[in-house]
């Protein structure tokens, strides 16, 4: 449970420091992992390999990710968990999407607002 936790306050503080980040400024790599914990990455079927590529490439590109979760308010999969900490571990700034065409951002108080 400890992990879990400080798994959501890394999440949280890499939202308050990010959000929202938009496609204007850097190259964006989206993020979604879907209830049945399928990973897709740009919209293709991924694995975890080619997602830390595009993590790697993302950072050397001074880029962004935007993440969404399918049924984000239920408990995470376990590879949703595993996707999050390959972003943290990455250092690229993540802004948190509540809509699978990541038209939204989340703000540090959990509310959504329109991406520009």
């Amino acid at each position: 449970m400890g992990k879990r936790v400080s798994l959501v306050v890394a999440l949280v503080l890499l939202v308050l420091c990010c959000a929202p980040v938009t496609g204007a400024e850097r190259p964006i790599v989206k993020i979604s992992v879907l209830e049945s914990g399928q990973l897709l990455v740009d919209g293709q079927p991924s694995d975890m390999e080619r997602l830390k590529t595009a993590l790697k490439r993302a950072k050397d590109a001074n880029g962004a990710v935007w993440y969404y979760r399918e049924n984000g308010q239920q408990e995470a999969p376990p590879r949703a968990i595993q996707v999050i900490q390959l972003v943290i571990d990455s250092g690229v700034p993540v802004s948190m999407s509540s809509k699978p065409d990541f038209s939204d951002y989340i703000d540090g108080q959990g509310l959504s607002h329109p991406r520009q």
